[in-house]
């Protein structure tokens, strides 16, 4: 199986909502006074997230793909 980088919501979520407006497939869901979401099914690990939030707000994790 091949592997692709994806992204996750680490513990550095400040909730800005700065994810949210970059995600061009729209993945990442917004869980009032606790985190923002990333939908894995709908992830595509283009990476926009991860660049503009603050460090450690998204983290990229290896998964396996068919």
């Amino acid at each position: 199986m091949a592997k692709k980088i994806k992204y996750k919501v680490g513990g550095g979520c400040v909730l800005c909502m700065t994810c949210l407006y970059e995600c061009p497939v729209h993945a990442i869901t917004l869980v009032p006074n606790v985190s923002s979401v990333i939908d894995q099914s709908k992830c595509v690990g283009c990476g926009s997230c991860y660049d503009n939030c603050q460090p450690g707000a998204i983290i990229p994790v290896e998964v396996e793909v068919e």
